[in-house]
């Protein structure tokens, strides 16, 4: 695989079409948009709902493998992760940093707690399907039929239907900007193998493991992942190639994660804490840019010298 190719000819394209590279959807790697199938929303919230309601197909792979990546990762770090699809396989894993799906189920519980009361009084898991007449399922979907729920529905489907009414705040929430980043080149890193599963050998003694950290859920942001990182071996392990912890965060440009935080939950609270999160990524992606073309020697690109040329 031409690793450096790969990537001048996407920063190229980019440059060539006025496109951010730091802001690039990958998703547009993964699914395949055939003729008459219908063009990615611009809306970025109702691109992420009809992605995972099957409108554009089924993705190839997870977004953070796919061969760009790769490539980038390769160029940036000289490594793949696990999932590469050649011979040489990495052996670490790659990450979504900030789960957009998990913040946006926070903001929905913490902005819209009216609409979703009845859910979380009939059922807790707030399940759709229909498995019967008495079932919590059933009472759920005559709940929520009004909002055009029917058997099989999921939330995704009702929040899509319901997005230009009950949910138009959207439009003027620093939501759109984090759904919009969230599948960025800045929200991508490189983890020990199995971190984010069943934790990570800590020594030679295979017996011995660090716990791993959900941190793709409702409950762990990135930074407390980060800060789980911290408890390694770095000394002996070496992990990414790096002998600390300080080393990885510098390695890997998380200066912006090193003071942890938690997830906010406060309604007043919702729009700083979004905005710290697409600005941290946005970034941390203009960093990873800026060094992918110093490293290609590549710095003619009219966003390299219009944003990156001073970037400290």
């Amino acid at each position: 695989m031409n690793n450096e190719a790969i990537i001048m000819r996407w920063l190229k394209q980019c440059d060539q079409t006025g496109t951010l590279p730091w802001e690039y959807d990958f998703e547009e790697e993964i699914f395949s948009q055939k003729p008459g199938s219908l063009p990615f929303s611009k809306d970025p919230i109702k691109r992420f709902l009809e992605k995972k309601e099957g409108f554009y197909g089924r993705p190839s792979c997870e977004t953070e493998d796919c061969p760009l990546m790769q490539a980038i990762y390769w160029v940036l770090w000289g490594t793949y992760s696990k999932n590469v699809t050649l011979k040489v396989k990495g052996d670490c894993d790659a990450d979504v940093m900030n789960s957009f799906w998990s913040i946006f189920k926070i903001y929905l519980r913490s902005t819209y707690t009216d609409f979703f009361k009845n859910a979380q009084c009939i059922h807790p898991k707030g399940l759709f399907p229909n498995k019967g007449k008495f079932s919590p399922e059933s009472k759920l979907l005559f709940a929520y039929k009004g909002y055009g729920a029917k058997e099989g529905s999921s939330w995704f489907s009702i929040i899509r239907l319901n997005y230009d009414g009950i949910f138009k705040k959207f439009e003027d929430s620093n939501l759109q900007k984090v759904a919009a980043f969230s599948h960025t080149l800045g929200n991508f890193t490189l983890t020990p193998q199995r971190f984010n599963s069943i934790g990570v050998t800590n020594s030679n003694n295979t017996n011995e493991h660090h716990k791993g950290i959900k941190h793709n859920d409702q409950y762990n942001t990135w930074s407390n992942a980060l800060h789980e990182l911290k408890e390694l071996d770095w000394a002996s392990q070496h992990y990414l190639n790096c002998d600390s912890w300080d080393h990885y965060c510098r390695k890997f440009f998380m200066e912006d994660y090193k003071e942890e935080y938690s997830y906010e939950r406060s309604p007043g609270k919702q729009e700083e804490f979004l905005s710290k999160i697409y600005l941290s990524i946005e970034n941390r992606g203009k960093h990873l840019i800026k060094e992918l073309c110093d490293k290609l020697n590549s710095k003619n690109f009219d966003f390299y010298r219009k944003y990156l040329l001073d970037l400290n």
